[in-house]
Order: structure tokens, then sequence, then C-alpha cells
């Protein structure tokens, strides 16, 4: 059936609802219930037990061992185990490396699980950074443009920026070229390999568009992409980056007086980066 496009479950305010709602009844529970029985009533029971106990010893030479709870008469207080916050967890992780990427133009480029602490205060701490890429300024900006355009289904300026960027192919088809940004950059939901597993999506696109030429800028940027896709999948929680990195994309562009609707051929030019053409043998 294909990986989901994206995770359609309780929403990390849903979940946080439910994390308090169960630090509630613990806390009402233990006050209320359990600290009242073991305040009023353990003293008796641990009363009777004492008892029991010398009653037993007069009689009997046997030794036993008792548990704490039944050497006090106390329960022992209700902890409920509480899973960590998925949703915002995903949410954190790709903004944070959204922001790397588009804002700051460097970026962790292998970001897997190994890489990521969750501290005990709900914090991450993102560790590893030896495999960091910097982006150069108009490498940035194309980036925000290209995530801006996954973002809003942009086929048309996609197409435009990887002609205007060297990329070659066989036949020229705009939409396995769209096919395969989208799988190298935002997604590999279903919607994108219609549910052909990875070496299926892949034959298929080369079966019907080899491609020969293309720029290899955004290489790293794509590695980065995969890995968090792989890292959220593994956690149940398959993510689209455009839904992410699309709006910190086009806040960028627009800070920068570059709003994506000014993006045409000519400003496409002037901000080209210096480009890396990488030749393959598909074709």
């Amino acid at each position: 059936e294909g990986i989901p496009d994206k995770y359609d479950g309780p929403s990390a305010a849903q979940i946080a609802s439910y994390q308090r709602m169960m630090k509630l009844r613990d806390g009402l529970v233990n006050t209320f219930v359990i600290g009242g029985y073991n305040v009023l009533v353990a003293p008796v029971v641990r009363l009777f037990a004492k008892n029991d106990n010398n009653s037993k010893d007069n009689t009997s030479t046997t030794t036993s061992t008792t548990s704490k709870a039944e050497a006090t008469g106390k329960i022992e207080y209700l902890r409920t185990t509480i899973p960590p916050n998925t949703p915002r967890i995903v949410d954190s992780l790709m903004r944070i490396h959204g922001y790397q990427l588009l804002v700051d133009g460097l970026f962790n480029a292998d970001p897997h699980g190994g890489n990521f602490l969750l501290l005990p205060d709900g914090r991450i701490g993102l560790i590893d950074y030896g495999a960091t890429k910097r982006l150069s300024t108009n490498e940035r900006i194309s980036a925000c443009v290209m995530f801006v355009a996954l973002q809003r289904k942009d086929k048309d300026k996609l197409w435009q920026m990887a002609t205007m960027a060297g990329y070659k192919s066989k036949y020229m088809n705009p939409d396995v070229y769209y096919k395969l940004v989208q799988f190298g950059y935002d997604t590999w939901g279903k919607e994108v390999t219609g549910g052909m597993n990875v070496q299926q999506f892949m034959d298929d696109l080369k079966a019907k568009d080899p491609y020969y030429e293309t720029p290899d800028n955004f290489v790293l940027a794509s590695f980065m992409s995969v890995r968090l896709r792989a890292l959220t999948l593994g956690m149940n929680h398959p993510v689209k980056c455009s839904e992410y990195w699309g709006e910190i994309a086009e806040a960028e562009l627009n800070r920068l007086g570059l709003p994506y609707e000014s993006w045409d051929e000519a400003q496409l030019m002037k901000y080209q980066p210096e480009l890396n053409i990488q030749k393959s043998d598909f074709y």
C-alpha cells in the first residue's frame, strides 16, 4: 500500500491534554484515595499485622519475609507511565532543521535518531554535527523558493528552476522531474510513489525519462530530508517536509524583500547559485 503521506493521528495539543489529565488523575487518586488510606487506615492495618506476627512467633519458629507494603500497611502511590508527546517532538525537529537550512544556511545533514537526546524536562538535545553543510547565500535563497514551490505544488516553477539549473533528461518530461523533486526533498508517501516501494518507484521513473545531468548543490539538503523522514516514520509519524519548511521559506523570502510571487526568470537568474553539474549514466 505504500507509506502514508503524512501523520493523521492525535495532535500535539491533544496528547498534551491527555498527559495533563493523567497527571491530574494520579494527583487526585494519590491525595484523596491512597494518601487518605495511608494516613488513616494503614496504621490500623500495621497494628493488626504486628499483633498477628507476634502470635505466630509464639507458636512457630519459622521466619518469613514480608514486603515493605505489608510491613507498613501502606499502598504504593500511583505513578502512571506517560508516553512522550511524539507529534510535539516531530514538530520541533522539523522546524529546527528547516530553520537551519533556510534561515541559517548551516545545517546538520545527518539527523538520524542517534543524534538526538530526549531530555528529562522535555527538551531535545542535538549532538554530532560531523556532517554539516554551509550553503551560499544564493543557494539558501534558491532552497527557499524550492520549498515554497513544493508546498504550493507549483510544478511550473520547479520545472523552470530545474531547466535553468542545468537539469537534462532524455525526454525532458516535467511530470517525471516533479516526482523526483518531491521524492528527493519532500515526501515519499503514496501520493508520490503510487504505493510502489523505493526501488520500483525509481525504476519506473528511470524507464519513463532517465536523467543524465543535474546540479548537486542540494544533495545534502535532500539527505537531511530523507534522514528526518526515516526517523519520523520510525516514530509512526510520517511527514511532508514542505508542510513545515514551506512556511519558514516563505517568511524568509518576505523578510529579504523577495516574496515568492516576484520570482520570474530574471530574478531566478539573478540569484542562481554557482552550479555543480554532475553527469550520470542513466541515459
